[in-house]
């Protein structure tokens, strides 16, 4: 089972919540005094709706809806994408590589994967570089445990409402600072659906994830695609 079936076992709960939710976000948040009289009073994520009450924050309330709509578009990509872990990956490893030279990314490549000799036509573009990457990473041991261990964190067999607004509560918190250390990236996602997820990959990016703002050498991006896999 790769990591995105994996993925999709444990966000099942998750689906089923957010499907109800899209279509009821509006009248959920009419009956708000409700719910939060329904849920344990404590929930950080949930006592942050209190905002949609008062005139002065509602930017803060905007902010709340509209992280609950990406995280419903987010697990739609999760099972509507063959491989959606796959995909990111791939889409950092084009971000990596995004200003060498077609020959400097080959050596890049070369040297994280140790393969590109006997088929240098056939990958010489960045997509397809980009994918030969994103494969070798994606099937890494490592890589997977890491994958594996923050996607355990959010699943649960019985999911609850307080359960699922936690689960977005986690995954907000992680793409706002994906979008302060990396804004790049973080829009690369977001055009993609996919910024609510980068919580599953911040714990294989967390340590460069900053310094790709940075101009990068080959020996640089070389050494943040190998310690995605450390």
């Amino acid at each position: 089972m790769n990591n995105s079936n994996y993925l999709k076992m444990n966000m099942e709960s998750e689906r089923k919540i957010a499907l109800s939710l899209e279509e009821g976000l509006t009248s959920f948040r009419k009956n708000g005094h409700e719910v939060l009289n329904s849920i344990y009073s404590g929930a950080e994520r949930v006592s942050w709706y209190t905002s949609c009450f008062f005139d002065n924050y509602q930017d803060v309330c905007q902010e709340l809806k509209e992280e609950d709509k990406r995280m419903i578009a987010a697990i739609n990509e999760v099972f509507t994408r063959k491989d959606v872990i796959f995909d990111m990956i791939e889409l950092y490893t084009g971000h990596v590589l995004d200003n060498f030279s077609d020959s400097a990314r080959e050596r890049i490549v070369i040297q994280v994967t140790g393969f590109l000799a006997k088929n240098r036509t056939k990958f010489s573009t960045k997509s397809a570089l980009s994918y030969l990457i994103a494969k070798s990473i994606s099937e890494s041991i490592n890589f997977t445990t890491k994958i594996r261990v923050a996607i355990g964190k959010v699943s649960n067999v019985i999911l609850t409402l307080l359960d699922f607004y936690s689960n977005i509560q986690k995954a907000a918190l992680s793409a706002r600072r994906l979008k302060t250390l990396n804004p790049v990236f973080y829009h690369i996602l977001y055009r993609n659906n996919l910024e609510m997820l980068y919580f599953i990959l911040e714990p294989a990016l967390q340590r460069n994830i900053g310094i790709i703002n940075t101009t990068l050498n080959e020996r640089d991006a070389i050494a943040i695609l190998r310690d995605i896999t450390k």
